[in-house]
This record gives structure tokens, C-alpha cells and sequence, in this order.
């Protein structure tokens, strides 16, 4: 007698009841893409992940190029609002305290959401989606506003060096959440922590010579050669 075949369950048919939401299917997208990433990762392990089908999740999404944009969408919407909660809460407090919040922002969401927080750190994100990016600007524009305070603060114009010291310090907390989100033995908040405290000493140890430097404008060929 010849052996049946299992079911193919990328084709299985759901009573509409048991159908998972859209929610619960980009959950299932954001465990698998952050697990195996994008090239490893399928639209049959994530249906399985999801109790779901491959036809729904094209039906819902498209592609996986399209879904994985969608499910990193959700995920970037979700960062923002956790990170500018923080910012809100630390409106009114002295600047030391509010540079610890917004910094700490990003590693206790890593903390409380790893496989968000690994998919939104991996490299296929910058590679297929702008989200990342524009939060990163987003980000940036908040930091300047707090670095051009700091430096009022100290009795400095502040001038092109708030822009460049900004992007500096985004760029330090995202290569230091990248790392994180590749090394599971690393604690985030302890991550955040040290990284609070390197943005912090930096701050107060800003040699007003290279601000200076980078304040000054010239134009072009007025360069050294």
C-alpha cells in the first residue's frame, strides 16, 4: 500500500475563526527575520511560525521583500514612540539626567523587546527600508536641540560643532545597539549605562579650541592646501 503524503500546510485551508490577524502575522515575520534574517529567512517558516499559510501571507502582505519592509515599519513606529515617551518624561529635568534618559531609551527597549530590537539593528534593515534612517534623523534633531542647551549653558555660541556632535553621539549609540543586538551575552542596560556614561564625559570634556574650529566658517578656498 503506497504512503500518504503529508499535508502541505503552506495550503491548508483555515476556518475563518481561527484566522490570525495581521498583528500576529508580523509577529511570527519579526521572530523568523530576526532570527535567520532576511536572506534565511521564508515565507514557509513564517507561515509556520504564524499556524497560518503562504497564500495568506501573500494575500496580506506580497512578497517577502514587502513584508519584511511592513514588519520593520511596525517595529520602527513602535521604537519611536517608546524613545520619545522617554523624551517627554525627561522634559523637565536637569540635562545631565535627560542625555541618561534618551540614551537609556534605545537599551531599555533592546532589553524589554530583543527580537524588535535585533531586527531593527540588523544590516538588511538600511539595505531595503528608509524607516532607520529617518528615525536616526529624528533622533539626531532631539540631540542637537539638548547639545546646543548644554553648550548655551557653558556660555558657547552654539554653531555648526551641535550638528557634528550630535551626529556623532546617534552614531555611537546605534553602533553600540547593532553590537548589542548581536551579542546575547551582553546585558543591555548595563551596555547603556557605560554608553550613557562615554556621551556624558564627552560633553563635559569638549575642548572649546576644535569647537571653535569647526565654528568658524570659511569658505571654499580659503582651505588650507
Amino acid at each position: 500500500m503506497s504512503r500518504q503524503s503529508s499535508p502541505d500546510r503552506s495550503s491548508a485551508r483555515r476556518s475563518p475563526a481561527a484566522r490570525p490577524t495581521d498583528d500576529e502575522l508580523l509577529d511570527a515575520a519579526r521572530a523568523v527575520f530576526a532570527e535567520r534574517g532576511f536572506a534565511q529567512a521564508t515565507m514557509g517558516l513564517i507561515a509556520d511560525r504564524a499556524d497560518s499559510t503562504k497564500p495568506t501571507l501573500y494575500a496580506h502582505f506580497g512578497d517577502k521583500a514587502a513584508l519584511f519592509r511592513t514588519t520593520v515599519g511596525r517595529e520602527v513606529a513602535a521604537l519611536r514612540n517608546w524613545v520619545f515617551t522617554a523624551y517627554e518624561t525627561a522634559s523637565a529635568r536637569p540635562l545631565e539626567e535627560r542625555v541618561r534618559l534618551s540614551v537609556m531609551a534605545m537599551f531599555s527597549y533592546a532589553a524589554a523587546h530583543p527580537e524588535s530590537f535585533r531586527l531593527l539593528f540588523g544590516s538588511a534593515v538600511d539595505d531595503m527600508t528608509d524607516e532607520r534612517r529617518t528615525l536616526a534623523d529624528t533622533i539626531t534633531a532631539h540631540v542637537v536641540g539638548q547639545i546646543r542647551e548644554h553648550l548655551r549653558a557653558h556660555g558657547r555660541t552654539d554653531g555648526a560643532a551641535a550638528d557634528l556632535l550630535a551626529a556623532m553621539m546617534v552614531g555611537l549609540v546605534g553602533r553600540a545597539a547593532t553590537h548589542v543586538s548581536h551579542s546575547p551575552s551582553v546585558d543591555p542596560i548595563a551596555a547603556g549605562e557605560l554608553a550613557t556614561g562615554f556621551v556624558m564625559a564627552a560633553l563635559r570634556g569638549l575642548d572649546p579650541v576644535l569647537l571653535d574650529r569647526v565654528d568658524t566658517a570659511r569658505t571654499a578656498g580659503q582651505y588650507a592646501t
